[in-house]
């Protein structure tokens, strides 16, 4: 019997040493750039998953009175503290929103797909993703995946029925080209760049073989303080349709899915690999412009990557606040389609700022969920 305690004992302490491993390469896995080593991108992706299993082995540790393996686990659930603040942020309360609405203003920030209605409302000739964002009244909103073409977005089939409301609502707008759009009530400039202009980064490419765009505005906001606001649209997971079905046929786990994870393993694993290292490029060329902005400044949009990862992490750098971190309460995920339920949309923020209240409604007809914040000036 007592040879028996301690082989249990012993199983018990390596489940522990495994979990508090694996939860320290999720947590702090982005700081390792997966165009060097890619395994540990993998790990940060799945770090909602594997921070609640390390919670319920710490929890059935403690019900079966193992006591060495809960002490290691949960030092590891107080070593990876800050990752999980990152993801499961824990705001009770938020600022209350000043007096005056001079000294506050809100950005929206959304992957509108086109404003075709993907997920939902088909039969709806209109776009209920710009009715939605209508309806938010945010001083400045960016979007991604704006348009396919040239075309202002407000004179395609979704979007031209309400232009003459956009108008009205937001004077100051611009498609861009292809992707990413603004429309903000207050007056802006777009920043002329050469780093923006080059290469894979550049919006009016249309050879951009990266699906990578950014582009920066200058908004002067009535109280006449100026915030450069960057959209930015990263690399795509890589997935084709074909293989978010399959992944969808795995997590549904129907018949026959085991034969093919062999197929998992080095088709998706590998086209996800590859956006991760693309990603990583593009993080390092954003955070460039972002070393050379002023102080106010706000990156938004869709980074195709999780909090924790490389690319968030790099982008973020020591000087960058996350908006949803300082004013949200449990964790989000922006992607809603295929299966794929991650936070890839990010809103990041500093200078003399303070964000105020953050929100990701679930509306839309977008594969995507927008995220709102509303920030306060001179409040750092």
């Amino acid at each position: 019997m007592k040879r028996l305690s301690t082989i249990w004992s012993t199983l018990c302490t390596v489940i522990a040493l495994a979990t508090a491993l694996l939860l320290a390469t999720a947590a702090y896995g982005g700081y390792i750039d997966p165009r060097s080593w890619t395994p540990p991108a993998f790990a940060v992706m799945a770090f909602p998953v594997i921070a609640t299993a390390a919670a319920l082995v710490l929890a059935l540790s403690v019900l079966l009175r193992q006591w060495r393996s809960a002490i290691i686990v949960a030092a590891a659930l107080a070593a990876t503290w800050p990752a999980t603040n990152v993801h499961f942020p824990m705001n009770l309360s938020t600022p209350p929103l000043p007096a005056s609405q001079d000294s506050t203003f809100t950005v929206l920030t959304m992957n509108v797909s086109g404003f075709i209605n993907r997920m939902r409302h088909k039969t709806d000739p209109t776009s209920s993703t710009m009715r939605f964002i209508l309806e938010q009244n945010a001083d400045v909103v960016i979007t991604q995946e704006t348009a396919l073409g040239p075309l202002d977005f407000t004179r395609t089939e979704p979007v031209k029925s309400m232009r003459q409301r956009i108008d009205s609502l937001y004077p100051y707008h611009s498609h861009g080209y292809h992707d990413i759009a603004i429309l903000s009530k207050h007056p802006y400039t777009v920043l002329e760049d050469t780093t923006l202009k080059q290469g894979w980064m550049s919006p009016d490419n249309i050879h951009n073989e990266y699906h990578f765009y950014a582009k920066a505005f200058d908004v002067t906001l009535p109280t006449g303080t100026a915030v450069r606001i960057i959209g930015v649209h990263m690399q795509s997971i890589g997935l084709s349709n074909n293989d978010k079905e399959l992944y969808k046929q795995l997590t549904r786990m129907e018949k026959g899915t085991r034969s093919q994870m062999s197929e998992v393993r080095h088709s998706l694993m590998g086209k996800v690999a590859s956006a991760c290292r693309r990603r990583a490029a593009e993080a390092q060329q954003l955070r460039t412009i972002l070393d050379q902005s002023p102080e106010n400044t706000i990156v938004c949009g869709d980074f195709n990557d999780t909090p924790l990862s490389f690319t968030y992490r790099t982008v973020r750098g020591n000087d960058m606040r996350d908006a949803w971190q300082d004013c949200a309460f449990w964790p989000t995920y922006t992607f809603n389609a295929d299966r794929l339920y991650f936070h890839i949309d990010h809103m990041l923020y500093r200078g003399n700022l303070q964000a105020l209240k953050s929100e990701s409604p679930r509306a839309g007809s977008s594969d995507h969920y927008p995220i709102i914040t509303t920030f306060a000036i001179g409040s750092k």
